[in-house]
């Protein structure tokens, strides 16, 4: 019997490619985006597949798009939360309005879909959650500094989620990826207003992302559908190894401060 998945954000970038992973591998994909418009029309070939509305930002329209999944398929066994896009910008020019929007979309946007199919899930007392994370979650880098923490408040809420959900036989993953040639870039948000001061971050981030390894975006997803549903899932599942080697470097500079200021924590017991 197929299995279900339903994924957010299934226009662009990860959302779009596993969309089509999970078809690929017969699964009943409800594959969910702000603006059906923009819907690859290659999704219409795969006759498992159901496009349907869903604006993370709009209680109705995630509680409609889980009716419809379950209306046509019987059942939601996974959630993808691919939906998000990135605030550029130092922290000193980003506008309230847009530190709201990043969190609303990137955080609020995420626990508000996982509400929708918790009763759901706890009901037949099983299926898996599957966030997408970020490195950046856990390295945060200047004129990204906002879109991060929104990732952080992700992988935050996605340990925290996996205690609450595992005893009642639902698995949580975070994946958190590096660099892959999507349209993250295109899809990003400037920032409010432009300070020269901060003009070298800029440049030392364009410099960054134009040497970066990308990771495949396809092989990322298909290792994606590999885990959904298993006995043990990773909690952590880490695609594209330039950002594990991002991440290793900066949890050895984490212990070594750690470590240089331990005296001075010792000293507050």
């Amino acid at each position: 019997m197929r299995k279900t998945v339903l994924i957010t954000g299934a226009s662009t970038g990860m959302g779009e490619a596993a969309t089509f992973e999970y078809a690929a591998r017969d699964w009943n994909v409800v594959a969910t985006m702000r603006d059906t418009t923009k819907v690859n029309p290659a999704f219409a070939d795969l006759e498992n597949v159901l496009v349907t509305r869903l604006d993370v930002t709009e209680i109705a329209s995630i509680g409609q798009a889980v009716q419809e999944a379950v209306e046509r398929f019987g059942a939601i066994d996974a959630i993808v939360n691919a939906a998000g896009y990135g605030q550029v910008g130092a922290v000193e020019e980003i506008s309230s309005d847009q530190l709201r929007d990043q969190f609303e979309t990137n955080v609020v946007g995420v626990v508000q879909v996982i509400q929708a199919v918790l009763p759901h899930m706890r009901e037949r007392g099983s299926g898996h959650i599957i966030n997408i994370g970020s490195m950046g979650g856990h390295v945060s880098l200047p004129t990204m500094a906002v879109y991060c923490a929104s990732k952080s408040a992700v992988q935050s809420l996605t340990e925290g989620l996996s205690k609450e959900v595992g005893p009642l036989g639902i698995h949580v993953t975070l994946v958190e990826p590096a660099g892959y040639n999507t349209g993250f870039a295109t899809n990003s948000k400037l920032p409010a207003t432009s300070i020269p001061a901060y003009a070298p971050s800029y440049a030392s981030m364009a410099a960054f992302d134009k040497e970066a390894v990308r990771g495949d975006l396809v092989k990322s997803m298909a290792a994606v559908v590999d885990i959904t549903g298993i006995d043990e899932p990773p909690l952590h599942l880490a695609v594209a190894t330039a950002g594990l080697e991002m991440v290793r470097g900066r949890f050895a500079e984490l212990m070594d401060e750690y470590a240089r200021w331990e005296p001075v924590t010792v000293g507050t017991d």
